[in-house]
């Protein structure tokens, strides 16, 4: 009888652990259909480090210290101004393509371009996470290499 309340005492414990565990959630989703409206604003690093240390790809330095102004310039067209403190500080102008089966953004000028797909939150927290391109040609213009600058950023909703 005593082994008998043992092995149950055991399951039941193993049970409770078991069911316990919980998965880890993704507060974030692809925001898809967003609009120039949802772009606009001021956004910081993202402050979870952990996210950073899964983020390194090859060929790309991710910075922590990122920011992204989003200024609205008329009609669709925009400013995106990318900084990263002592490395980087460069502007795109383009125009915000709003489609609901869309969720990335992406600029060009020059030898430049940047590319982000934007999540959303269920507190209205817009999130950036892409890479900034810088290419470097050859005499002949074959592309000899590019820098990459890869970043991770979110822009608070308002309270």
């Amino acid at each position: 009888m005593k082994r008998i309340s043992t092995l149950l005492a055991t399951l039941l414990c193993l049970v409770v652990f078991v069911s316990c565990e919980k998965e880890p959630v993704n507060e974030w989703q692809r925001f898809w259909g967003y609009t120039k409206a949802d772009l606009i604003g001021h956004y910081d690093a993202n402050p979870d480090e952990s996210l950073y240390e899964a983020l390194p790809t090859s060929g790309v330095k991710v910075y922590s210290d990122a920011s992204i102004e989003v200024i609205d310039l008329s009609d669709n067209l925009v400013s995106v101004r990318l900084t990263i403190p002592g490395t980087l500080n460069i502007v795109f102008s383009g125009t915000v393509y709003s489609a609901s089966d869309n969720s990335d953004f992406a600029l060009t000028g020059g030898n430049d371009d940047i590319r982000m797909t934007v999540y959303k939150n269920s507190k209205g927290d817009v999130r950036f996470h892409g890479v900034q391109k810088r290419y470097f040609y050859d005499a002949n213009h074959v592309l000899d290499h590019s820098n990459n600058y890869g970043f991770d950023v979110i822009k608070k909703a308002a309270e």
